[in-house]
């Protein structure tokens, strides 16, 4: 059934395209990035990838704000690890799915591969995990601010570009099967971090 007739209320998808021009938008990406640095478990892509679906055009946009809100959160995190390191890792622990052999993992990595380290390319250890690590190791603030934007390039980077395309190549579409589009989404989203907090991924 085509939900988006003519001269009707726009659908949930259509309201959500809505939102993401207002300034609103940007905002609440830009305080979702900055959370998940620090503490927050779910990953800004389950927002980001929704707005980009409904509004592909303004995909660079909304990662810009990703980015930034990751540069912020990423800072303030840092300032309590150089502060008070031992709380820094004891708020990470505190944070469903990061126990110590994720900070181990973390810290080999970064040992190994430098700010390189911080790229990432599907599951792995959250941004704020890397962060700790980093300046445990004695890392600057510079090189961890250039993983912070490698590490959101490369992890969400790709899923980006995905929700984008499907939303360009397939937005008539999916506005007009706005319910089952949304119910779809929701019920990935539901798996992965059900996987995810009970380690199976």
């Amino acid at each position: 059934m085509d939900e988006s007739a003519p001269n009707s209320v726009p659908n949930a998808l259509e309201r959500v395209a809505l939102f993401v021009r207002r300034p609103a938008a940007i905002l609440t990406m830009g305080i979702w990035a900055a959370a998940e640095a620090v503490v927050l478990p779910i990953v800004p892509d389950v927002g980001l990838c929704l707005l980009v679906l409904a509004a592909p055009r303004r995909a660079v946009l909304l990662f810009a704000a990703v980015v930034i809100g990751a540069i912020v959160g990423t800072l303030v995190l840092a300032a309590l690890a150089q502060q008070a390191p031992d709380a820094a890792r004891a708020l990470l622990l505190s944070i469903p799915a990061i126990d110590p052999g994720l900070l181990a993992s973390a810290d080999q990595t970064l040992a190994r591969d430098g700010v390189a380290g911080f790229a990432q390319l599907g599951p792995g250890a959250p941004l704020k995990v890397y962060t700790v690590e980093w300046l445990a190791q004695g890392g600057d603030i510079a090189g961890l601010l250039v993983g912070t934007v490698l590490n959101r390039i490369t992890r969400i980077g790709p899923a980006l570009i995905v929700a984008a395309v499907i939303g360009q190549l397939a937005g008539r579409w999916l506005r007009r099967h706005s319910r089952l589009t949304l119910a779809a989404y929701a019920a990935f989203w539901i798996l992965v971090y059900v996987a995810y907090f009970t380690g199976s991924v």
